[in-house]
């Protein structure tokens, strides 16, 4: 029997001559002790031959050394060879176990490993089975989007009509409006032929307004000679030179002038009376809302159908709307 020492243990290695070994392993936490171990071919057959040859080389020793004188001599030699051939073999023997400690070790990692490959094996087959539902589960959203989609195509389907049916709609539209167009182009073209015609009327409207006021100056300076005639207030006779170039010294009209104020700008009121109602400047008016006295207002400037003054006296502010009155005439007939 030999021994070897550890840090982490002590083995216990015995053999037989049938050629098996036993190794007893003892340490703190470690395995139990008396386990066989199983050895290989090659160190039963190192060990048998070892102890064949342990066998022989005893015979010849022992009879080397009954042959010789000095035998004490020659087995204490051969006794240290014998003791350094058991230190070798038990370094070889200690050697074997190291190493069959470390394939348990080795053994025991790779058991641990398979452990841990089967927890991940575990794991992969989990995520298999959710990937499995998850594909259901994209399968059936995939049927419902399909639907959704075939539904979407339906509508698409029904707005391409409607947008064809809207462009049809469309053209007849910009036809209509074409057409519309060249009917306003004309009717504009037709607009301007008729204003230019009314600016020629107009025109002409004018010229017959100053030929009109020209005509009523000269039938109201006929009208005061004759008045001038009748009252005695010469003795020349009507067809005289004198009657020729005749002028009132304060305008008068043969009848009361009567209208209403247009607009007001700042002092400025202008009335919708002018020349061709006998209107003249430096007349005064009299403005009157109802019975209520508003002011006086002095003409300055005269046109054919409006005139224009700055007010002399006010009781109270005009408006538009608001009557007037020539003064001289509204006097003569207080009188």
């Amino acid at each position: 029997m030999w021994c070897a020492a550890r840090a982490c243990g002590t083995f216990r290695v015995r053999t037989s001559v049938a050629g098996s070994a036993r190794v007893d392993y003892q340490a703190g936490g470690g395995s139990p002790v008396g386990r066989r171990l199983p050895l290989s071919t090659l160190t039963k057959v190192f060990i048998v031959l070892l102890v064949v040859l342990s066998i022989a080389f005893t015979s010849m020793t022992v009879s080397i050394v009954a042959q010789t004188a000095d035998w004490r001599e020659t087995a204490e030699r051969y006794e240290e060879h014998a003791r350094v051939a058991n230190a070798n073999l038990e370094q070889m023997i200690a050697a074997n176990a190291a190493e069959l400690a470390a394939a348990y070790d080795a053994t025991k990692g790779h058991l641990d490993r398979i452990a841990e490959l089967q927890g991940q094996v575990q794991e992969a087959r989990n995520e298999a089975a959710q990937l499995r539902t998850d594909l259901a589960r994209a399968a059936s959203e995939k049927s419902g989007s399909e639907a959704i989609n075939r539904g979407l195509l339906a509508q698409l389907d029904a707005c391409t009509a409607g947008r064809d049916q809207y462009r049809a709609h469309r053209d007849k539209l910009e036809k209509r409006n074409i057409d519309l167009e060249r009917r306003n182009i004309d009717l504009n073209d037709r607009v301007n032929e008729q204003t230019a015609q009314i600016a020629v009327m107009m025109e002409q409207k004018r010229q017959l307004e100053q030929q009109v006021h020209i005509v009523k100056t000269e039938n109201e300076n006929l009208a005061r000679a004759a008045r001038r005639i009748s009252t005695g207030m010469t003795l020349e006779e009507p067809s005289g030179a004198a009657m020729a170039n005749v002028n009132a010294s304060t305008p008068i009209a043969p009848t009361a002038i009567r209208g209403q104020v247009v607009e007001i700008s700042d002092n400025i009121v202008t009335l919708s009376v002018g020349a061709v109602d006998g209107v003249r400047k430096d007349m005064i008016f009299v403005i009157h809302r109802d019975d209520q006295y508003v002011g006086d207002l002095k003409i300055n400037v005269v046109d054919p159908n409006q005139s224009a003054g700055r007010l002399v006296t006010s009781a109270v502010p005009p408006m538009a709307g608001d009557l007037v009155t020539d003064a001289a005439r509204l006097g003569g007939s207080q009188g």
